[in-house]
Formats: C-alpha cells, structure tokens, sequence
C-alpha cells in the first residue's frame, strides 16, 4: 500500500486541513505518515488507524531569545536527521507539508530523497518555515492567492481543506429567506478563545434589546465560567461553552459569526457562506490575520473590525446596521461562499495524485 507523508503540527490552522486531506488520501486507498512533535494537536485529535503518527523535534526561532535561537537551530539540524530516517523507513510516496518548523526538516530531506513535495499555505502571507519550503516543492498551494508574491506555473489557487461536514450545513438561500426580529449570533476565538472577545462582547451586547439578538460563545478552555458571569452580570441570557466539538451544528444555527480570521475559521464560513465580523488578533506573526480578512473585506465578503479603542463603539454600529437591513448579511454571505474556490479538495486531490509515482 502507498504511503502519502504529511507534516503538520502545534495549532489547529495547520492541523485540520491536514487531517482533512489526509482523511481524503485514505478514502482512496493510502495510509498515511504523519510527521509531527510530541506536544501537537494532532496528538489530540487525531484518530485513525490508517495514521501513523511519528514526532520529530522543532522549535520556532523567529522573536526568540539568542539561547533559544540556538537551541532552534539545533533541534532543526536534528529534525533534518530524524525525518531522513522515518522517509527512509516508510518510503512515501508523496510528501505534503502544511507550514510550521515541523516541515521544514522533512521538507529539505523529502527533496534529497527526491521524493515529490507539495506545499500548503493557508494564509494571506506566506510563513517563513514555508517560503523556505517553496524552493523544494514540486507544487504549491495557496490559500489566498498571492501569498507567495510569485505568480509561476508550480503554483495553485486551491483554497484551504475543509471538512465534508459543512456541506450540510444550512446555506444563505435557507438562513436569511426572512427578516428576523432576533439574530443569531456566535461568537468564537478558534479552538484557544479569545481573551480579547471574552471580555468585550458581554458589555457589547448589553447595549441591545434581548428580543434582537441571540447568543452563543465559545470562550475557549478555563474561562467558560469567567465568560458566563460576565453575561450574566449585564442580565444577558447567553449559551457559553469552553469549546464544540458541533462546529457545525453553531454554523447551521448562526446567522452573524464573531471571530479572529485565522485561515480555518474563514474557510469554514466560506465553504458555508455566512456572514461573518473578523477581529484580527494584532499579534499573529507578520500580522497575517489582518491581511486575511483585509481580502475579505476588500471584496465585501466580510466586516473588519480592528481591536482598537473604538471597537466597542464601532460594533454597535455595524451590528445594528445589520439588525435593520438583514440583506446586507446575505450579501456578505454569498460574496464570502465566491471568494475561494468551492472545490477545493478535489483541486488538491486530482493535481497531486499526479505527482505520484
């Protein structure tokens, strides 16, 4: 049986359209090698016995002290080693990485070893693990197109894996058929939360009538009770959890979403087409979560709304705009539905099945 390796590891950005390609590559026969570290999610989430889960060390060392630089560049030259044993043992046939140092190593060793390499990038602004990465694959994927700055023929617009679930999901034909007295509102800051939501959007929503909006929000381990006080000291009646493994069925209730605009959260709303309000987290690496949703909303696919001292102010605003005019939320939700391509596993699918030999 062929094997396909794939190199992912640390956040769900890197993690979840991985294991949805993979879950894909074994519905056709493959089992897969997946290269990552001891303390990754995938070791969490992962759950397949088709998957062969091996760790390799890594470290970042961008923004990191001279030591721990050091101690980088290292656990890199030995990632390098560990990764030419584990391709050499298990013989893939096709190596796919998803960004982070992880892949770096297996990268290097995958093109030594001539075994055909692909490159996913899920955001609007290449990661640095990735743009060393492009000068060893045979294919790159891009997410938001021109990520890369480079417009070549080894190059793809695909969009980032999400998975088949979502295709059940409501869509905005069903959701936003009648102006509603009350929306629906989810509020949500990735698998980690989002301290800055968690302690904005109670007070937010204090400034509307309980009869216009509905409330759910996901606040992220260890402050579900913080959240919930928080709501309940402004008499709000809102359902919060820790976290949802029913992604889906929030996306199938929601008519507004709140959240950060990491590449899977936007993939997901896209692959669904809701409306959505993106908070960029200020201090993701090169600040590539502005420059998502600045794609977005330079294509009236979303709101922006940057964490500054007028949020709060600026929320009201837009949310009661959309209260008024539920039209608008169906614009946003089918420009966001046309913004990626809609087939984005089979593009990556029948293009990189080629490349096996």
């Amino acid at each position: 049986m062929k094997i396909v390796a794939i190199l992912a590891s640390g956040t769900g950005g890197h993690v979840y359209p991985a294991y949805t390609i993979a879950e894909e590559y074994i519905s056709r026969g493959y089992k897969i090698l997946w290269i990552g570290t001891k303390n990754g999610l995938e070791n969490r989430v992962i759950n397949n016995p088709s998957i062969i889960i091996e760790h390799v060390s890594s470290q970042g060392i961008r923004g990191k002290s001279p030591l721990k630089k050091i101690l980088g560049l290292f656990n890199f030259l030995r990632s390098i080693y560990e990764s030419f044993k584990l391709l050499k043992k298990y013989k893939p046939s096709l190596t796919i990485g998803f960004g982070g140092y992880v892949s770096v190593g297996a990268s290097i060793t995958s093109f030594l070893l001539s075994i055909p390499l692909i490159v996913h990038e899920q955001n609007s602004i290449a990661g640095t693990a990735n743009k060393i990465n492009y000068y060893f694959a045979k294919r790159v994927y891009e997410t938001f197109p021109l990520s890369f700055k480079k417009n070549n023929k080894k190059i793809i617009h695909t969009g980032n894996p999400v998975r088949p679930s979502f295709d059940k999901v409501k869509k905005p034909e069903e959701k936003y058929i009648d102006n509603n007295p009350c929306i629906n509102i989810l509020v949500m800051g990735g698998s980690q939360g989002a301290a800055f939501l968690n302690n904005t959007m109670p007070f937010s929503f204090s400034h509307f009538h309980s009869t216009n909006i509905s409330i759910k929000h996901i606040s992220g381990p260890s402050h579900e009770e913080l959240v919930k006080n928080k709501y309940l000291k402004h008499s709000i009646d809102a359902t919060v959890v820790a976290y949802s493994e029913k992604i889906d069925e929030l996306y199938d209730w929601a008519d507004l979403v709140i959240c950060r605009a990491g590449s899977t959260s936007i993939s997901e709303l896209a692959k669904i087409g809701i409306a959505a309000l993106l908070v960029p987290f200020p201090h993701a690496t090169d600040n590539h979560q502005f420059f998502n949703a600045s794609y977005l909303a330079k294509n009236s696919a979303a709101i922006l709304l940057e964490e500054k001292i007028d949020f709060i102010e600026n929320f009201i605003t837009i949310t009661n705009i959309l209260l008024n005019d539920q039209k608008r939320m169906y614009m946003l939700s089918k420009n966001i539905q046309n913004i990626f391509p809609s087939n984005t596993i089979s593009i990556i699918m029948e293009d990189s099945l080629k490349l096996i030999k």
